[in-house]
């Protein structure tokens, strides 16, 4: 694939905006069907995991009060065809900010993110193959903000 047509670069903006709503939604069963079948997340801290890994983090975000006040808000997106060449393959670079209220009325941007992914298309439909989510700065990290101790780290079990 040389080029990226304007229907998949909006149905991969698409998968981007339904992942994101269904993770601040606490929604498992649509974050897990964003991916490939042996899809995975490589996390800013070189944590690999499968899509059960942000499944179970929005939950736990969903239940959780300040959680519940993390938006994910998707800011650049570009979609590149696969550097190997292969067809149904994709390389998507895109930056997303997460913000959270911790004080009443205060809203502040808590993660900064890039993330370098991998998609494949499946059955019609294009998934999430690698995610690679990197911290624009660590001081955005899930060590950084004291009033968060119980649910910064959701998903990393197991």
């Amino acid at each position: 694939m040389t080029s990226v047509s304007i229907e998949d670069r909006v149905l991969i903006r698409e998968l981007y905006e339904l992942f994101y709503m269904a993770l601040n939604e606490g929604d498992a069963d649509t974050v897990r069907s964003c991916f490939a079948p042996g899809g995975h997340v490589t996390r800013y801290d070189g944590d690999r995991v499968s899509p059960d890994g942000p499944a179970e983090t929005g939950k736990k975000w969903a239940a959780d009060p300040i959680g519940r006040t993390y938006q994910h808000h998707v800011t650049s997106v570009v979609v590149q065809p696969d550097p190997q060449g292969r067809e149904d393959w994709l390389k998507v670079k895109m930056y997303f900010l997460v913000t959270a209220v911790f004080e009443a009325g205060v809203t502040v941007v808590r993660w900064s993110c890039k993330s370098v992914d991998e998609l494949r298309k499946v059955d019609g439909e294009w998934k999430y193959w690698d995610r690679y989510i990197t911290l624009n700065d660590d001081s955005t990290g899930p060590h950084a903000h004291p009033a968060e101790p119980h649910h910064a780290n959701a998903g990393r079990e197991g």
